[in-house]
């Protein structure tokens, strides 16, 4: 529950301080006080949008919305701490601030958090019902979360959950898988023209290079061959008339040794000779071997030329810049033909597959329907009871539960709220036959049934009882204190019978200031309330009579 609220700088309140108490408390006030104002600053609080353009106060810089709670274990919010690494213990302190920038931060036990995981703990603490929320009467989905809510089903709803994003997966996985078969059937002829070509061509790696290299030397097959004639003629290959290069360097090796005693540098120069002549000597064999090999055969050039031809034609047709490229391509191509001749195997392979995940979610669903089955089995006894005693005499209600075409994130199952508001009609969509007053009672009826089986602090209804009076309204006040006997209740309200039917009451109020106006908030009790009650009886001009009428409706509450 909510054990103390600050709220600073925010629209028209300059600094407010309350200490909310268990139980049930009315807020009450003149119209444009600024109730809704305080609602608004417990809304941002708990994680909802903040907006600069409306939420500071004039020439404020900063505005601020804090609030102490007490938690129970039973809340569930431990976990939540935990696994955000922040300190959790019997108390705990939010706060919300915004900042001229247009920035907004939030803390939890003065730990920055960020606002998702605020609205996340916000969430378990407190439930905040207006007056458009009794629109949600009509919607499926919150008929739905009431009967699952009331069901106590969270354990079928995760478990066909599973199931049903299992099924879901796999037949978009099937529908993908066809779908890429289809064009790749459409395209199967020229696929297999081309992967035909490549395959006809018989490329082995690095032959691209090869060829051209081989090419190369082919076309300058004379020149080399000159040259290595040269080179083989250092040792006199090719020139038996003459004393070769090699010969004639090793004689005079020889000589300049010889006088290696007699003239020092003769040795030296004696022994670099001979080094060359082991360096010639090499060259001069290696040149007569390249020489052997070098073979000018203009069939075999020809038969190169062709070939490089046919590579350079398929680089340049599939925009590749070298053969083993083209190896590649011509192996995606065969991965793309094995597939298609495959794609019938998987296809129905994937076929078995989603049917086994739809049997699965499908037979989740069933237990699903089942728990909803119980749950509006008590619900609806409940329910008639609630909103009998809330004056909508001979009415019946019931829960259409009929099943879908397929299966959905939440089932098989279509949920929708029946009433007949007296025994003349029949039952139709809730929302299309109850009038407004009607709607607001059952929606409290539905609250407080709730409330019995949902673990939540605290729940705040703000001016919720619209197109109630009389004894209608002192039967809304009663439910709200009943309800309050399960968790902190607070109630905006215009109406003198619900505001006596609180443990407490509190009166919001505008002061006008020099420049501008701030909204206060005063805990009444005693002759105060008294006057406090009487007021909404009567207006400002308090009689006797209204005096008396607010001391009997402070009388009359019920536990």
């Amino acid at each position: 529950m909510i054990t103390h609220l600050h709220i600073k700088d925010f629209i028209l309140i300059d600094h407010l301080e309350w200490d909310l108490r268990e139980g049930f408390t009315s807020i009450t006030g003149e119209t444009g006080a600024g109730k809704s104002i305080i609602i608004g600053a417990i809304e941002l609080l708990l994680g909802g949008r903040a907006d600069i353009r409306k939420m500071l106060r004039s020439g404020a810089s900063k505005a601020v919305v804090e609030a102490s709670f007490c938690l129970e274990e039973r809340v569930g919010l431990k976990p939540i701490f935990e696994k955000n690494d922040l300190d959790y213990s019997s108390t705990c302190i939010l706060r919300r601030e915004v900042l001229k920038s247009g920035k907004s931060r939030a803390f939890v036990n003065d730990t920055p958090v960020s606002a998702g995981l605020l609205k996340e703990i916000g969430d378990h603490l407190v439930d905040i019902h207006s007056q458009h929320h009794n629109r949600l009467i009509g919607d499926p989905d919150f008929q739905r979360s009431v009967i699952d809510t009331l069901s106590d089903n969270q354990g079928e709803r995760e478990a066909y959950a599973e199931k049903y994003v299992l099924y879901r997966r796999l037949s978009a996985q099937l529908t993908s898988e066809q779908e890429r078969v289809r064009k790749q059937r459409e395209e199967e002829d020229y696929i297999s023209f081309q992967y035909k070509q490549l395959s006809d061509a018989h490329i082995t790696s690095g032959e691209e290079a090869e060829v051209r290299e081989r090419l190369t030397m082919a076309e300058h097959a004379t020149e080399i061959s000159q040259l290595m004639q040269e080179l083989a003629g250092l040792d006199g290959y090719g020139r038996e008339e003459e004393v070769s290069v090699l010969s004639r360097l090793h004689t005079l090796a020889h000589d300049c040794k010889g006088f290696a005693d007699t003239f020092a540098p003769a040795g030296e120069y004696g022994e670099r000779l001979e080094a060359v002549y082991i360096e010639l000597a090499d060259i001069s064999s290696d040149a007569s071997r390249q020489l052997d090999e070098i073979e000018i055969d203009p069939q075999e050039v020809a038969r190169l030329q062709e070939r490089m031809n046919l590579l350079q034609s398929l680089m340049y047709k599939h925009n590749v810049s070298d053969g083993d490229e083209l190896i590649k391509l011509r192996d995606r191509y065969k991965e793309q033909l094995d597939s298609i001749t495959s794609a019938d195997d998987r296809i129905e392979e994937l076929r078995r597959e989603v049917e086994r995940a739809r049997r699965d979610a499908a037979e989740m669903a069933q237990q699903l329907t089942k728990s909803r089955e119980r749950g509006i089995k008590s619900f609806v006894p409940s329910l008639m009871e609630a909103i009998d005693e809330l004056g909508i005499a001979g009415a019946s209600f019931k829960v259409s539960l009929t099943k879908t075409k397929d299966l959905t994130p939440t089932g098989e199952d279509e949920i929708q709220f029946l009433i007949a508001t007296n025994k003349q009609t029949t039952l139709q969509p809730i929302d299309e036959i109850a009038s407004g007053g009607e709607i607001s009672r059952i929606m409290l009826a539905l609250k407080a049934i709730i409330a019995e089986r949902q673990i939540l602090p605290t729940i705040i209804f703000d001016e919720i009882d619209t197109g109630v009076s009389g004894r209608a309204a002192e039967k809304l006040g009663r439910i709200m204190r009943r309800l309050s006997r399960h968790l902190q209740v607070l109630s905006i309200t215009h109406l003198p019978q619900i505001a006596a039917q609180a443990d407490h009451q509190v009166v919001v109020e505008k002061e006008e200031g020099q420049d501008t106006y701030n909204t206060s908030l005063r805990p009444v009790e005693g002759e105060e309330r008294v006057a406090a009650i009487a007021a909404m009886l009567s207006g400002a001009a308090q009689t006797e009579a209204a005096l008396d009428n607010a001391r009997e409706l402070l009388a009359h509450t019920e536990d």
